[in-house]
């Protein structure tokens, strides 16, 4: 199962130096959602990050970026993919190299998880997937909707949204693609301890980490 980290939407002290740790005890995958930043504000936070990382950092938003550093990919949020000419227009930067180019986007909801796509995605985060506080599910996610849409949906998908190391093992029975943390890290006053935990829950579970 694949281990994915999100961003903070606002900074947390020490962030980069601390998503550098990161990349270099395992991560592979970091999704660098900065909804306020601006073009330079995320060129400047790429830059921050050594070069030989930027393969592993998908981006939220001035997708342009993704060529200029090499990133691992692109991700579309529910505004890229309503502005239908953006989002045209964007393809058609990109396209001499799109297919070489990670793509993903988001699912709130169990029943999107159904709808036909116009575009390929390599894999799609769906949540809030559980409630952090008691372990289980979040409203509108139910044991046999997860079951079934990870099994007959065709897609991969990746558990977020109240995520902890105890759903480590839950996210790996299901058969989700990945796991998603955010809020577990970048609440807590020592996000790498927290990162640690994470890789123990996957060793102590016996999941493969990919």
């Amino acid at each position: 199962m694949k281990l994915f980290v999100i961003s903070p939407t606002k900074d947390n002290p020490d962030e980069r130096t601390l998503v550098t740790k990161m990349f270099e005890s395992g991560l592979t995958t970091f999704h660098l959602r900065k909804p306020k930043y601006s073009t330079s504000q995320m060129s400047d936070y790429i830059k921050d990050i050594p070069a030989h990382f930027h393969n592993r950092i998908v981006i939220h938003s001035h997708h342009q970026l993704a060529l200029k550093f090499n990133l691992k990919g692109i991700h579309f949020t529910s505004t890229h993919l309503k502005k239908k000419w953006k989002y045209w227009f964007v393809r058609q930067r990109l396209k001499l190299k799109f297919g070489s180019l990670i793509k993903s986007r988001s699912y709130s909801r169990l029943p999107q998880v159904y709808e036909p796509e116009k575009n390929s995605f390599d894999y799609y985060l769906i949540g809030t997937m559980y409630n952090s506080l008691t372990g289980g599910f979040y409203s509108g996610f139910y044991q046999e909707g997860v079951t079934a849409a990870v099994k007959n949906s065709g897609k991969k998908l990746v558990a977020r949204g109240g995520t902890t190391p105890d759903s480590v093992k839950k996210t790996s029975t299901f058969g989700f693609y990945g796991i998603a943390f955010n809020s577990y890290l970048w609440d807590s006053e020592n996000p790498y301890q927290n990162f640690l935990k994470i890789l123990e829950a996957f060793k102590t579970n016996e999941i493969e980490l990919e």
